[in-house]
């Protein structure tokens, strides 16, 4: 009798061990469930954040647009449409601006590729300067015509100046590769 006795109180704990064992294993799939839930949702609160945000944004470009609208002034289809508040410019009217000196220029190219000239009169910040220096563009007077190599970078310059609040921005198309006027040394 006594061997049995032994046989089952062996038994029992073992069974209470794999029972405690099954437990431990549950609770640390509990705790991990309870860590995956806590970043699930500190996930979605931040992307709620990212989307509040971005409707902000849009809602004031779309008050600007309006704003433009209603001041007389003219968007293109496109502008509405992409929801940014500067034009492209054709390098044929951008150097008609130019020369009827109704435009301030920028230039947002390198330091090197300004080296082999620049449009006459205009005001040097590489587009990787361009926060650092925002205070050195005068927010009023003439419209402000943007350029860099290509065409790329000063769009990107002109949707960072109208985030910043500037207005009445253009960027000139195909930049100073497609320039048909005059050209200096900086």
């Amino acid at each position: 009798m006594r061997g049995m006795e032994s046989t089952l109180v062996y038994a029992a704990l073992g069974l209470g061990g794999a029972g405690t064992l099954a437990a431990l294993i549950a609770l640390g799939k509990a705790s991990a469930a309870r860590a995956a839930a806590a970043d699930a949702e500190r996930e979605a609160r931040r992307r709620a954040e990212n989307a509040g945000e971005e409707a902000r944004r849009e809602i004031a470009t779309l008050r600007e647009m309006l704003a433009v609208v209603a001041s007389g002034g003219r968007l293109s289809r496109e502008q509405v449409l992409e929801g940014r508040l500067w034009s492209d410019v054709s390098p044929d009217e951008a150097r008609r601006l130019v020369e009827s000196n109704a435009v301030r220029l920028l230039d947002v190219r390198t330091s090197a590729e300004t080296a082999g000239g620049i449009i006459p009169g205009a005001q040097l910040i590489p587009v990787d300067q361009l926060e650092a220096r925002l205070r050195e563009l005068p927010k009023e007077g003439k419209p402000l015509l943007v350029y860099c190599a290509a065409g790329g970078r000063s769009a990107a310059a002109c949707e960072f100046l109208s985030s910043q609040g500037y207005a009445q921005l253009s960027n000139l198309e195909g930049g100073f590769g497609a320039w048909p006027g005059a050209r200096a040394r900086p």
